[in-house]
């Protein structure tokens, strides 16, 4: 199956003076924004010293520019005066900091967009026709930066809390298929697919048993070996934290591809880069990175290859910096 994407991007503006001494990649739930859901004093320092010492500062997350902004407005200090940039939707946007990332005062355009990806309305439909014959609960997302908007699709009777706990929390931008409608289910999804896609979110359900990362882990490569075209990417629940989430990209879609492409237009390479993550989402990116480091929760898989930088509540992103710049 061939997923080639739909794509609009632009080169960043010049604001640097001069080349950058580096760039810092974090990750937010689970690393900057901690476990106990708040971002440490500490971290937002060690931010504003590497701005200050000449480097340039990321955040790249899972979240969608819709969510990342609701919960930047929680936030102790205005988040946005310690970035340089915000890679969301792992990788599918990419905008540069400024008061739109916070809230919902000002409006966001495409236009303020330096990159938004997006897939090809057929290659959309040939992984969303795969998921629904696999019995795979799953949403289509719409364009980006309106990616929080989606089609949620429920491809079995299997019990899915998480699914319809994500709809919950979306219930003003989420609908179903219409079960009065005469199309078939099919026939709705290729028109949803055919309106405008940024991404699919599978979500499976915890199994609860012995053979549960097996079963992860043989789908995972399932889906990748079926969809080799597309970037196929695996991350926890950020609802529940057990069930997996599996998004279906463009193939220019994940945290390493932008970050590769934003440290290229600001004429850094990935030996300039540090990356700090904790969850699966995270590991190409650090690969990538010349410097990649992980948190104390991060899954031990992923600490088997990637040093610790501590504890997330214990201002784990904050001892990677001052690691990495001094």
């Amino acid at each position: 199956m061939n997923c080639s994407d739909t794509r609009a991007s632009k080169q960043p503006s010049d604001e640097i003076a001069g080349k950058p001494a580096g760039i810092i990649f974090t990750d937010f739930d689970g690393t900057l924004f901690n476990s106990e859901h708040y971002v440490t004093d500490e971290n937002f320092e060690a931010l504003r010293s590497a701005r200050n010492a000449g480097y340039i500062t990321t955040i790249a997350t899972g979240r969608s520019l819709f969510s990342f902004r609701r919960v930047a407005a929680s936030l102790s200090r205005p988040i946005e005066e310690y970035l340089d940039y915000l890679i969301f939707s792992s990788g599918a946007g990419v905008i540069h900091s400024g008061p739109s990332i916070r809230g919902f005062d000002v409006a966001v355009t495409k236009d303020e967009l330096i990159e938004a990806e997006g897939l090809q309305p057929a290659s959309a439909f040939d992984a969303a026709g795969l998921l629904f014959r696999r019995g795979i609960d799953f949403m289509i997302q719409r364009s980006v930066p309106e990616n929080h908007g989606f089609v949620y699709i429920k491809s079995n009777g299997a019990v899915n809390p998480d699914f319809y706990r994500r709809i919950r929390i979306y219930s003003e931008y989420a609908e179903s298929l219409d079960c009065g409608n005469e199309d078939s289910e099919l026939e709705q999804i290729e028109k949803a697919c055919y309106e405008g896609v940024s991404q699919l979110v599978a979500i499976v359900p915890p199994a609860g048993n012995a053979n549960e990362d097996t079963y992860k882990n043989e789908l995972i490569d399932y889906l990748r070996h079926r969809l080799k075209d597309c970037s196929v990417l695996r991350t926890t629940s950020p609802i529940d934290h057990r069930s997996m989430w599996i998004e279906v990209f463009s193939p220019n879609v994940s945290k390493s591809k932008s970050a590769e492409r934003l440290t290229q237009s600001l004429k850094l390479t990935a030996t300039d880069a540090l990356a700090i993550g904790n969850d699966f989402n995270d590991e190409d990116l650090l690969h990538w990175a010349g410097t990649g480091r992980t948190v104390d929760e991060a899954p031990d898989e992923m600490k088997k290859n990637h040093k610790s930088a501590g504890r997330s509540v214990d201002s784990a992103v904050a001892a990677a910096i001052k690691d990495f710049i001094d």
